[in-house]
C-alpha cells in the first residue's frame, strides 16, 4: 500500500504546487481545503502524514494538529505546518511544543524542502497500480449529464466535415503529443476530432492551450477516478449509483450531499477525470484527427490546468512503450541535444520536480544524448521519458554540431533551479503591475531591458535573458484572464526583442551605434522627460498595489511590488522605506529578514536625509526592534524638520519612560 498523505492548504495554487511535487515521487494524495472536510477526511482514513497550513478558511490549523494529538489513533502522524500566517520564531517555537511536527515550513513555500523532509520521515512505496475494480459497472455508473456530453460529441462530429480544416491526417503518421504541440506553437483557437472506431474525443484550444476535452465514451466515469484515487470504497460507488437513480442527480452531487466527499476534492475529481479522457488518447496509435479554428465550444465547468509539455510528459510516462520511445530517441543518437530557438518552445513549463528542471536546464546543446543519459541527475528511465517528452513538445532537436558561434560563450553554467517564490509570484502579478512594467520597458533600452552592461559578454546576455524569459513565459499566465495574458505575452515580446538584437555580435554593433548617435538635445530631452514622466507613474501604480498588499498581510507580494516600485523610481524614499517594512513583516524574528529591512529604510533616510516622514519610519522601525536609543534620535531629527508633531512628541516621551 502507498504512503497517503493528506494536504489540507487553503491557498488552491499552493495545494496545486505541493500535490504535483509529491505526486512525483508516488505518494498517495488526498487534498482537503477546509478543517471541516480535513476532519471527514481524516476520520474516514488517517494519513500517513499531514501536511498542514497555519489559517484555513474555517478555522485554525493548530486546533486540527491538537485533535490529531490529543487522538491516540493519529497522535504519532507526522505533521508538516505550512505556515501563511504565524511565521515568527514564537509561533514555530510554540508549535514545537505543543505539537513536535516535522517540519515548520513559511510561505513562501520551499516545496524542495519540504519533499525532502517528508521522503525522510515517510518514505514513498512503488507507485501503485490502478485498482482493478470488480464487476465496475461502467457505463452503468454514466449520469444524465456525461450521457448529454455523448450525444453533445457525436453531433459535433458530423459538422466536421464543412468547411476546410487547419490540420487533418492519421495518428499513425502525426501522434497526439505532435498535434498538440502543433498546435501549441501555433498559438490556435479552435476544436481537435479525434476519432478511433466507434470512439470520438473533442478537444477545445484557446491560443494554443488545450482547455477541454469530451467523450462519447460512457465508461470514462467520475466513480472510476474516485475509486483510482481512493477517494471513495466500492460500497460507496455502488450507494452513490442507487442514489442517483432515485434523485436523477449528478453522481458528484450525490456523493457531497451523502457527505463522503468535499466539494473540493469534486472539483479535483472532475479535473482528473477530464484530464484522464485527454492523457488516454496518447495511447492511440492509430484513428483520424481534424482541427477546426474557431468552432465554437460547450462551456465546460472547469478547464485543464497543465501546460500542454506537462500533458505530453504524463501521457507518454502512462502510455509510452518501449518501441514508441525508441522511435523518437533514434533521431538524437550520436547528435547533439539542442534547445529550439524559439523561447516559447524551449522555455516551456514541463515539470516541477527540481532534478528534472536541473536536467532540462543542462541541455545547453553541447551534451550528446548519451553523455547526457549518462550524467543524468535523476533515473535514465526518468530522462528517457522526460526526453522523449521535450522532442515531442518541440523544446529540444538533434543536431551533427554544437550551435554556431562562439561555443565556449555558450557553454554556461547551469542556474540554481528555483520552483518557489519568484515564479510563483511573477505568474501571480497584477494586471496593473504588469502593465506598468510593459510601459517602461517600451521606453527602456535593449540593454536595460534585460539588466545587463553594455559590455556584457554573449554568456551573460543568455543567463539575463533566460530568467527573465521564464518568469514571463506565457505558460506562467495561461489560467489568468485573457486581458492580463495579454499583456504578459507583450513583455514575453519585449524581452524577446533586446535578446535578437543583442545576442548577434554583428546586430548589437549597430546598436551599440545607434544608441551614441542618437542626438541629446531636445528631442532627447523629451524622450527622457517622457520615459521619465512614464516611469514615475508605473511606479507609482505598482507602489498602491504593494500598498494593498501590505494591508491585506500579503508580505512577500507587497515587497515585490515595492522592489518593483523601487526599481522604477529609485529616487522615491517612500517607495523604498515601504520595501523595508514589507521585508522585515515577512519574518518579523528572522535576523536576516531584520537586517534587510532595516538597510532599506536606511537606504530611504540616505536618498531622503530632510524627509522627516522617512526618519519617522525608520525610527518607529527601531522603537519595534528595541533600538529606543536610536528611534528616539530618528523622531527628534524629524521634529527638527516638521515641528509640532504631537504623537512623535508622545512616542519619545513614552520611549524615555517619561508619563
Amino acid at each position: 500500500m502507498p504512503s497517503y498523505v493528506l494536504v489540507v492548504e487553503s491557498d488552491p495554487v499552493l495545494a496545486r504546487r505541493i500535490n504535483e511535487t509529491l505526486g512525483e515521487a508516488n505518494y498517495l494524495l488526498s487534498t482537503e481545503a477546509e478543517l471541516t472536510w480535513a476532519r471527514r477526511t481524516m476520520a474516514v482514513r488517517p494519513p500517513d502524514a499531514l501536511i498542514l497550513d497555519t489559517t484555513l478558511s474555517d478555522g485554525s490549523g493548530f486546533a486540527l494538529a491538537d485533535e490529531v494529538r490529543r487522538n491516540p489513533a493519529t497522535a504519532r502522524i507526522p505533521i508538516f505546518f505550512v505556515a501563511s500566517t504565524h511565521r515568527g520564531a514564537s509561533h514555530q517555537a510554540e508549535a514545537q511544543r505543543r505539537f513536535a511536527p516535522a517540519e515548520y515550513l513559511s510561505t513562501p513555500l520551499d516545496t524542495d524542502r519540504l519533499l525532502a523532509r517528508l521522503l525522510e520521515t515517510v518514505p514513498p512505496s512503488e507507485p501503485p497500480e490502478a485498482p482493478a475494480v470488480a464487476n465496475y459497472p461502467g457505463a452503468a455508473a454514466a449520469d444524465s449529464e456525461q450521457k448529454r456530453e455523448k450525444r453533445a460529441v457525436e453531433t459535433t462530429a458530423k459538422h466536421f466535415v464543412e468547411g476546410e480544416a487547419e490540420m487533418h491526417g492519421t495518428l499513425a503518421r502525426q501522434p497526439f503529443a505532435r498535434i498538440v504541440q502543433r498546435a501549441y506553437s501555433g498559438r490556435l483557437s479552435g476544436a481537435l476530432l479525434l476519432s478511433r472506431g466507434e470512439t470520438k474525443k473533442i478537444v477545445s484550444f484557446e491560443d494554443g492551450y488545450p482547455v477541454s476535452v469530451r467523450s462519447n465514451m460512457l465508461s470514462e466515469c467520475l466513480g472510476q477516478i474516485l475509486l483510482e484515487q481512493r477517494l471513495i470504497s466500492e460500497e460507496t460507488l455502488e450507494d452513490s449509483l442507487r442514489r442517483m437513480k432515485e434523485t436523477h442527480q449528478h453522481q458528484g452531487q450525490v456523493l457531497v450531499a451523502m457527505g463522503v466527499l468535499s466539494p473540493y476534492n469534486l472539483s479535483r475529481a472532475l479535473m482528473l477525470q477530464m484530464e484522464s479522457k485527454l492523457l488516454e488518447i496518447f495511447s492511440w496509435t492509430s484513428g483520424e484527427f481534424m482541427f477546426k479554428k474557431g468552432m465554437s465550444r460547450q462551456d465546460a465547468p472547469m478547464r485543464l490546468e497543465r501546460t500542454p509539455a506537462a500533458l505530453i510528459l504524463e501521457g507518454i510516462r502512462r502510455h509510452y512503450d518501449a518501441e514508441r520511445i525508441y522511435s523518437v530517441l533514434q533521431p538524437f543518437s550520436g547528435k547533439y541535444l539542442t534547445p529550439n530557438p524559439d523561447p516559447r518552445r524551449r522555455l516551456q513549463d514541463i515539470t516541477a520536480e527540481a532534478n528534472e528542471r536541473r536536467f532540462i536546464d543542462g541541455l545547453d546543446g553541447t551534451v550528446k544524448l548519451e553523455a547526457a543519459l549518462a550524467s543524468s541527475p535523476i533515473p535514465i528511465d526518468r530522462a528517457r521519458l522526460l526526453l522523449v517528452a521535450m522532442s515531442e513538445a518541440g523544446m529540444i532537436t538533434p543536431t551533427q554540431a554544437p550551435p554556431r558561434g562562439e561555443a565556449d560563450e555558450l557553454r554556461r553554467t547551469p542556474r540554481p533551479v528555483d520552483l518557489g517564490s519568484a515564479s510563483v509570484l511573477t505568474g501571480e502579478r497584477s494586471r496593473e503591475e504588469l502593465v506598468a512594467l510593459l510601459e517602461v520597458m517600451r521606453v527602456q533600452s535593449h540593454f536595460e531591458v534585460l539588466g545587463v552592461e553594455r559590455e556584457a559578454t554573449p554568456a551573460e546576455i543568455a543567463d539575463a535573458y533566460d530568467a527573465l524569459a521564464r518568469d514571463f513565459h506565457p505558460d506562467l499566465f495561461r489560467l489568468r484572464g485573457e486581458d492580463v495574458r495579454d499583456v504578459a505575452q507583450h513583455i514575453f515580446e519585449r524581452l524577446e526583442q533586446a535578446f535578437q538584437v543583442l545576442r548577434d555580435s554583428g546586430s548589437r554593433r549597430d546598436y551599440l551605434i545607434e544608441l551614441e548617435s542618437t542626438p541629446l538635445p531636445a528631442g532627447s530631452d523629451a524622450q527622457a522627460a517622457r520615459a521619465s514622466e512614464s516611469a514615475a507613474t508605473a511606479a507609482e501604480r505598482v507602489y498602491f498595489t504593494g500598498v494593498s498588499h501590505l494591508r491585506g498581510r500579503r508580505y512577500p507580494q507587497a515587497a515585490e511590488a515595492f522592489r518593483q516600485a523601487t526599481t522604477l523610481a529609485p529616487m522615491q524614499a517612500s517607495y523604498r522605506s515601504a520595501l523595508g517594512w514589507a521585508l522585515y513583516r515577512q519574518a518579523p524574528a528572522d535576523t536576516h529578514a531584520m537586517a534587510a529591512g532595516l538597510a532599506e529604510l536606511r537606504r530611504a533616510v540616505e536618498t531622503e536625509p530632510g524627509n522627516p516622514w522617512v526618519r519617522i519610519s525608520l525610527g518607529r522601525f527601531y522603537a519595534e526592534t528595541g533600538l529606543p536609543d536610536d528611534a528616539i534620535r530618528e523622531f527628534e531629527a524629524a521634529l527638527g524638520m516638521s515641528p509640532g508633531l504631537a504623537d512623535i512628541e508622545e512616542e519619545i516621551r513614552r520611549l524615555r519612560g517619561v508619563t
